[in-house]
């Protein structure tokens, strides 16, 4: 068995992925043994076998469609055989350092289940890591702003490690033991949620998520989300789509009640009138992006009364539950 199985997921993000794996063509296997599986989503534009060729040292597979991140990484797990797996987004850049260290931290702390690490954004700033599971008083923006300042949770520290509620999936790392154990990454999202998903059943099973503060991974937003304003309107929406999903899996009913109403009222309180000037302002690019993403979380708003399930239209779980 080699020590780590790399799984990354692409959709058109081929310039990001590009940087991604050249960095992993630097790698050697002095410090560990390691393989790179991409899995890419159907993105049907003719570069899969340019990047096949180029990167012969890696394997790639495709999806049998654009089905997302967590049936996409689900798909990579399968093929892997890796004592760990290590989830990428394509538009991570990483070391082998990095890599090294982060698989020492968690062979080290096997209560661990999910570790990830500092992440430096376009801006050359850190991102947040204390996140928060979603609940009553941290769903929405400006209860979390509030809930943050009145309360003042702080982060957990143990040896330069520290303890959030969950993790970015641009960076996870998890044996493929512990991700058996917890049924890998839940399908019935598409795009986004899905990590707080998955970091909330291994907290429900008793693992610790951490990150890693000593160690550091470039991140360069927007691989496979940003290419068009299409895309951009159509992973916008599976934001508000995917808290939703979150929802109904997490909560008890009547709860779930309450919050899918105000995350519906709230949605349609602040984006009606971006959306409408939309309509005549459509040369706007941003208020274009208001009013497709407002159509189609509403068109979603729809079809939930209709089929009675949160579950996205776009994946691969949908009408089967």
């Amino acid at each position: 068995m080699i020590d780590i199985s790399v799984i990354i997921v692409n959709y058109r993000g081929w310039t990001h992925l590009e940087r991604c794996l050249n960095a992993f063509e630097s790698f050697t296997t002095e410090r560990f043994s390691f393989e790179v599986i991409v899995v890419d989503n159907c993105s049907d534009d003719g570069r899969f076998e340019e990047f096949q060729n180029r990167f012969s040292r890696f394997f790639f597979y495709v999806n049998n469609g654009n089905n997302g991140f967590s049936n996409g990484s689900n798909l990579g797990a399968t093929r892997a055989l890796g004592e760990y797996l290590l989830f990428l987004n394509s538009d991570i850049i990483t070391s082998e350092s990095a890599v090294s260290a982060l698989l020492n931290t968690i062979r080290l702390n096997p209560e661990i289940f999910v570790l990830s690490c500092k992440q430096i954004n376009n801006s050359g700033k850190e991102e947040q890591v204390n996140r928060l599971f979603p609940d009553f008083f941290t769903l929405f923006g400006l209860t979390r702003f509030l809930f943050r300042k009145l309360f003042q949770k702080k982060l957990v520290v143990e040896n330069d490690i520290v303890f959030p509620d969950w993790v970015s999936g641009s960076v996870i790392l998890i044996s493929k033991a512990n991700f058996d154990s917890i049924g890998g990454w839940d399908d019935r999202f598409w795009l986004y949620y899905e990590d707080v998903d998955f970091c909330k059943r291994v907290t429900d099973l008793g693992g610790k998520v951490g990150i890693d503060m000593n160690v550091s991974m470039i991140h360069n937003h927007g691989g496979s989300t940003r290419i068009n304003l299409k895309t951009a309107s159509l992973t916008k929406a599976e934001v508000e789509i995917s808290l939703h999903v979150y929802v109904s899996i997490h909560f008890a009913v009547f709860s779930a009640f309450l919050l899918h109403s105000l995350l519906m009222l709230g949605f349609l309180f602040a984006r009606t009138l971006p959306a409408l000037l939309g309509i005549p302002f459509f040369f706007i690019k941003r208020l274009s992006l208001y009013r497709n993403i407002y159509f189609r979380v509403v068109a979603y708003y729809f079809g939930a009364l209709k089929h009675l399930s949160w579950i996205s239209p776009r994946s691969v779980k949908f009408g089967q539950i």
